[in-house]
């Protein structure tokens, strides 16, 4: 019989009694669970602030993704830590395409939406953490926007209006109906959402202001006009919707 729920995706391996006044009222521990860290690259300047942007942006639309907070390592460097996701002990391997596309295929045409919106060109089959048994989340965010040695950023004073070169899942026909559904929730997404995602990573010393200036004319730029982008991006597919001269895949 299969399940009805999903597992849990994060496995505690030790727990240590509160003795505090932080237990509070419930039963509560603190708890140990392995991470993965990701490190600056001093090569990588925006690296860290790309993931922390796109994790937060990612969440305020509804896209699954997993918590992620800036650390610090022994050698001084800071990271972008996440939980590790495992079942049964072992770290949940990378997806295979047609298996998550035919398990989520809405969240595979959400995760082209936002990756047009974020000029995020690096999604494929192992930028997305899945298992049958508990569930799928969209990770690696660290190449978009200006990408992680700010290239684009030159790019950008010039247009915000460049469509996404390359992307894994563009052949997997997502379903229209979820690609139209995205695209609202990104034309809908306050600016308070990247105010806040962009102020976080300079309080936090990733974005030097200027560069978060241009970031933030980008994204509103971008997802004010999404439907475009995305349906400039599918156009190659658009024999799959039924004719290959529909003037637009989100007309009524």
């Amino acid at each position: 019989m299969s399940r009805r729920y999903r597992e849990p995706g994060i496995e505690i391996e030790s727990y240590t009694s509160i003795t505090d006044d932080y237990a509070g009222a419930h039963d509560s521990w603190w708890g140990v669970a392995k991470m993965h860290v990701k490190a600056q690259d001093h090569d990588l300047p925006f690296l860290l602030a790309n993931e922390l942007i796109c994790c937060r942006l990612a969440a305020a639309i509804g896209l699954p993704v997993l918590p992620g907070e800036i650390a610090l390592h022994p050698n001084g460097r800071k990271c972008w830590v996440t939980p590790q996701v495992s079942h049964a002990g072992v770290t949940v391997p990378p997806t295979r395409g047609q298996e998550v596309v035919a398990a989520h295929a809405p969240t595979i045409a959400g995760a082209l939406v936002f990756d047009c919106w974020v000029l995020n060109e690096d999604r494929h089959e192992e930028n997305f953490l899945f298992h049958p048994s508990l569930g799928i989340w969209l990770i690696d965010h660290d190449d978009a926007l200006a990408g992680s040695d700010g290239r684009r950023f030159n790019t950008f004073a010039k247009t915000t209006d460049m469509t996404l070169g390359w992307h894994g899942f563009q052949s997997t026909e997502p379903p229209l109906e979820a690609l139209r559904f995205w695209a609202w929730r990104v034309k809908n997404a306050p600016m308070g959402a990247i105010d806040l995602a962009l102020n976080e990573a300079n309080a936090r010393g990733l974005l030097p202001k200027a560069n978060g200036a241009t970031l933030r004319k980008l994204l509103r730029d971008r997802k004010e006009r999404i439907d475009t982008l995305v349906d400039r991006f599918v156009a190659p597919l658009r024999s799959y919707v039924g004719t290959d001269d529909e003037p637009s895949l989100f007309q009524p």
